[in-house]
């Protein structure tokens, strides 16, 4: 059991890890800007770790020591709470005009969110009096996707248009799955918590042989046609106009339009429990305790299920008010995570950054914060782009509210490049 728990873990870690930023985010705006270059092949990779209490600082340490005092009392109204977020990216652009620019492009992007909620760590922290009960929830979710997907853009009537049609096929999915648990102490000093929750998590393939047998991801079917059959497709749309002499602004939308489906399933039961018969033992060496916890066997099923890619709506702007060296460019807009089901989860989105172009638009730098994929974000980056080539980096302090992400209670890191000319 214990070698299928840490496949499993394995098998989460390699998922999320495989597959919004400074000049990555999906809807970008800055549709009536000159492009830079006729003919770019670029790549980029972009990841983000975030939660709500805790520093790497705090927890690499030799000797670790928790306060469980403290840490409920820093733990949000909300609970504590975990960001999980990546995409990598390989596209071709053709700008043969400002009119006329074409796209195509493939990513896998992975998103996740975990939260405990605050009445676990009051317990872990103050304890129960004689007859208390009390209970707490434990809940998470997760996706990933491979994308295909085309875009044109052009400029009608003086409105930048920009159209993307994007083929998605889903990976895994994870739908919100919330465990409750329960901790009481009876009028004889016995003291007993336990939790479980059954958990569902639909995959692309068959993971039976991975996980009872022993095989290796390159022993897997993997072929491109297996992952991507099954896929569903979205459309987005941005639009945007000259206002004023210095200001740009418009809308963007995207709109799922068909599911993708997984076709199977793997199910288990987690579960955890302590008990402890006379806290007061401690002092005739009568206490008795105990603890254990684990998952059953997974059980595996032909099973289907349909996922679409978030739904977004929103407005974004760029407003240069001593020329195009000098962006300010804000955005706002929400989502719906898996719209048309009963998980459907709504959440909104910010993002306002700053930006500084010097010697000929060769030197950039970027200072902004966010709120995109649930992950606040505080970041700061900078490219060269020397036509031929461009390099652009971005380092994030991160964190699932927003006054973590200015504690560095998480990190985000994005990289990209530019070859053409």
């Amino acid at each position: 059991m214990k070698k299928n728990v840490l496949k499993s873990l394995l098998l989460s870690a390699m998922a999320f890890f495989c597959s919004s930023s400074l000049f990555s985010a999906e809807f970008e705006g800055d549709l009536l800007s000159k492009p830079f270059r006729i003919f770019e092949l670029g790549i980029d990779a972009n990841a983000a770790f975030a939660n709500s209490n805790f520093m790497l600082k705090d927890i690499l340490k030799k000797n670790l020591v928790f306060d469980l005092k403290k840490i409920a009392s820093d733990v949000p109204e909300d609970g504590f709470s975990l960001g999980l977020y990546n995409k990598e990216s390989v596209f071709i652009n053709l700008n043969l005009s400002s009119r006329f620019r074409f796209s195509l492009f493939t990513n896998v992007e992975t998103i996740g969110r975990f939260n405990i909620g605050k009445d676990m760590f009051d317990i872990l922290a103050d304890g129960l009096s004689v007859g208390e009960s009390r209970t707490s929830d434990v809940d998470g979710a997760a996706e990933s996707y491979i994308c295909i997907g085309s875009s044109f853009q052009t400029i009608i009537k003086d409105i930048g248009i920009k159209f993307t049609p994007t083929y998605f096929a889903p990976i895994f999915y994870i739908p919100k799955t919330t465990a409750t648990a329960s901790a009481k102490s009876d009028s004889s000093g016995a003291i007993r918590a336990e939790a479980e929750a059954n958990i569902d998590i639909y995959t692309a393939l068959d993971m039976h042989d991975f996980i009872e047998n022993g095989k290796h991801f390159d022993d897997l079917n993997l072929s491109a046609g297996r992952l991507l059959s099954h896929g569903g497709f979205d459309f987005s749309i941005e639009a945007e106009r000259n206002w004023l002499e210095s200001l740009n602004a418009g809308l963007y939308t995207r709109i799922p339009l068909v599911a993708g489906t997984l076709k199977h399933k793997m199910s288990t039961r987690v579960w955890a429990y302590f008990y402890e018969t006379n806290a007061l033992g401690y002092l005739n060496d009568t206490e008795e305790h105990g603890s254990d916890s684990g998952h059953d066997d997974f059980t595996y099923s032909n099973e289907s299920r349909d996922i679409h890619r978030p739904f977004k709506l929103g407005l974004n702007a760029t407003y240069m008010p001593f020329g195009d060296w000098f962006k300010i460019k804000p955005a706002i807009g929400f989502a719906v995570r898996n719209p048309y089901s009963a998980e459907a989860t709504f959440y909104p989105e910010y993002a306002l950054d700053f930006r500084l172009s010097v010697v000929k638009h060769i030197f950039n730098f970027n200072l902004g914060t966010a709120y995109q994929n649930q992950i606040f974000q505080q970041r700061f980056g900078f490219s060269f782009n020397f036509r031929a080539i461009e390099i652009m980096a971005q380092a994030s302090w991160c964190g699932t509210t927003f006054v973590s992400s200015f504690k560095r209670d998480g990190y985000g890191a994005f990289v990209g490049l530019r070859f053409g000319w």
